[in-house]
C-alpha cells in the first residue's frame, strides 16, 4: 500500500494524527524529526545550532530518501521538509500526501502552550504569543506553496474517521 506524507506547519498535528492513522490502517509510523534526532545523536535545535540550516535540510533530503515506497507507512515529515531539495516532487512520487492546514491564531497557541524549545525557525523564549503569530505567519507564507502541492488539503481540526474518508475518497 502507498505510503501517506503528512505535511505543514509545527505544531499542526503530524506527529499525532499521524500515530492515531497509522494504527487505524494498520500502518507503521515514522517522525522524520525523530529519525534525524536519532542518527545524528542531537536534538534539532543542536544540529541548527552546530551545523546549520543547510546541512539540517540535506539531512532532511537524505532521509526522506531513505523511505521505500509502498511500504504502508504513515510519515510526519518535518515543517520544512517539502520546501526544500524537490523534495515535495519525491513525496508526491512515493506516496499520498496530506496538508494539514491548521490556523495561524492555533498554532501559536499550541507552540506557546507547549513552552518547548524545539522549533529552531520558531524561537518562542522570552517571546508573546503575539511575536510567535506573527513569525508563524512569516514562515507560513514562505511555505504555502510547497504544502499546497499536497495530494490533499485539509483545513482545520479534523478526526482520524474524518481522515479515513478522504483517504478513501482520494483513492
Amino acid at each position: 500500500m502507498k505510503n501517506i506524507f503528512l505535511v505543514g506547519m509545527p505544531s499542526s498535528g503530524k506527529s499525532t494524527l499521524g500515530k492515531e492513522l497509522a494504527r487505524n490502517l494498520g500502518y507503521s509510523f515514522t517522525d522524520m524529526d525523530k529519525l534525524i534526532e536519532t542518527r545524528e545523536q542531537k536534538t534539532i535545535n543542536e544540529i541548527f545550532s552546530s551545523k546549520g540550516e543547510d546541512y539540517f535540510r540535506e539531512l532532511e533530503k537524505k532521509i526522506l530518501h531513505t523511505i521505500q515506497p509502498n511500504q504502508s507507512t504513515v510519515i510526519a515529515t518535518g515543517g520544512g521538509v517539502p520546501c526544500f531539495h524537490q523534495n515535495m516532487d519525491y513525496i508526491k512520487e512515493n506516496g499520498i500526501s496530506i496538508f494539514l492546514n491548521v490556523d495561524i491564531d492555533d498554532l501559536a497557541k499550541r507552540i506557546y502552550k507547549a513552552q518547548t524549545n524545539n522549533r529552531p525557525l520558531l524561537n518562542i523564549a522570552n517571546e508573546t504569543e503575539e511575536s510567535i503569530i506573527g513569525n508563524i505567519k512569516k514562515l507560513y507564507e514562505t511555505r504555502l506553496p510547497f504544502y499546497k502541492q499536497a495530494d490533499i488539503q485539509v483545513d482545520g481540526e479534523i478526526s482520524v474517521n474524518q481522515l479515513l474518508w478522504l483517504l478513501e475518497a482520494y483513492n
